[in-house]
């Protein structure tokens, strides 16, 4: 049954694809219902110790982001949408381009002040604030997204999945709520998986199933909004013994979301409990449980209506109950691995509805932010070290 659902979503993510891509050259008409979107940017990275996404020491320009994508209003409670991404972070991205959205999009029900949508196919993940909309720079609050929440390694479980989703809305007085509920899997690839677990044999993850559910509750047209997120995450790991061992991984993360806006200020924190267990994994007959806790505060000021700055303090504990990092000794790594904790300012320039320019500075305390991927030397990881970012970016 697990193998027919992430076989026909993923088919389904495919057909509707290439049946809008086909739209695209019958119907672009200027009165039809078809509409196509797109994004670009380019980022330099610069590190004075350890590597983030690329060879950031010497100065990393792998840090790209391109995508293009179509809607269709079949009907008037229809619409499929779909959209194609290449992304380049250094070596945590997968090679090539791939499907980031594929979806049919049902709405049940569409009244002034309740609505419900039904979405099949390779859908964005309800997540925290900022998720769905990561890859495009303009929409988020910084170059880099705060890795207490948005974390590298786990990017590919919290983005998209091949699912079933319910979607909603809900204006009650002043407040309108939105949630979403979606049960589907997660489309690895062999390098996520690496990011995830290293050590992990490629297809090691099997029968794994998502299940995520988030409201958002916004008051007085958004000067407040709220937001719960849950997400759980199950799998079944099979790999070659010696370092891995077969067993299961099970993740339950809880996330709490504020966000404030008053005159040119907006405030925004986000706090995540990641609940790990993994079974037999690391041993045969031991059950490694863990509780990460990360969280971050964010205060930002829009000078003008071009230019906008921010402050940011980030920090992230791979184990709530261990936060100087003495189990990251077990496993040869350095105690610096358990912890990150980032203090970071930067600006958004925006030359006009399209084109943007942001830079950000980071000093970073501990190096949990770091892809083991692209720094497997323990002995070569500093624990205090700093990040320059410089991002152009465009969206049509």
């Amino acid at each position: 049954m697990q193998m027919f659902e992430r076989y026909s979503l993923s088919k389904l993510s495919g057909v509707l694809l290439f049946g809008l891509l086909a739209c695209s050259f019958v119907q672009a008409q200027p009165n039809s219902d078809l509409r196509w979107h797109g994004f670009f940017s380019q980022g330099a990275i610069h590190t004075d110790d350890n590597n983030f996404f690329g060879d950031s020491t010497d100065t990393s320009f792998d840090f790209r982001d391109l995508g293009v994508g179509f809607s269709w209003q079949a009907q008037n409670d229809l619409l499929l949408a779909a959209q194609l991404i290449y992304r380049d972070a250094g070596k945590t991205s997968p090679e090539g381009a791939k499907v980031d959205y594929a979806l049919i999009n049902y709405s049940l029900i569409n009244q002034y002040d309740f609505g419900l949508n039904l979405r099949v196919g390779r859908v964005k993940n309800p997540y925290a604030f900022y998720s769905e909309t990561r890859d495009v720079a303009s929409t988020r609050p910084s170059v880099i997204l705060p890795v207490s929440i948005y974390a590298p390694a786990f990017r590919d479980i919290f983005h998209t999945s091949d699912s079933v989703m319910l979607s909603g809305y809900k204006e009650v007085a002043n407040w309108l709520v939105n949630f979403d509920l979606l049960r589907g899997t997660v489309p690895f690839d062999d390098k996520s998986e690496r990011l995830l677990i290293p050590g992990l044999q490629p297809a090691s993850i099997k029968n794994d199933k998502l299940w995520a559910a988030r409201s958002i509750f916004e008051y007085d047209g958004g000067r407040i909004r709220l937001g719960l997120t849950y997400i759980k995450f199950d799998a079944e790991i099979s790999t070659l013994p010696g370092m891995i061992f077969p067993g299961d991984v099970d993740s339950d993360s809880y996330i709490f979301s504020l966000e404030y806006n008053w005159r040119k200020f907006r405030f925004t924190s986000e706090y995540l409990r990641n609940d790990f267990i993994y079974k037999d994994v690391f041993a045969p007959g031991l059950d490694n449980k863990r509780e990460a806790e990360s969280y971050y505060f964010q205060l930002g000021y829009r000078v003008n209506e071009r230019l906008r700055v921010f402050g940011r303090y980030d920090v992230y504990y791979a184990d709530k109950n261990d936060k100087s990092g003495d189990g990251q000794l077990l496993l040869g790594r350095p105690k610096s691995d358990g912890f990150t904790k980032d203090y970071v300012v930067g600006a958004q320039y925006h030359f006009n509805d399209q084109w943007m320019l942001a830079g950000e500075v980071h000093h970073v305390k501990g190096s949990f932010i770091l892809p083991l991927i692209e720094n497997p030397d323990a002995s070569q990881i500093e624990e205090d070290w700093n990040l320059y970012t410089l991002q152009l970016s465009y969206k049509f």
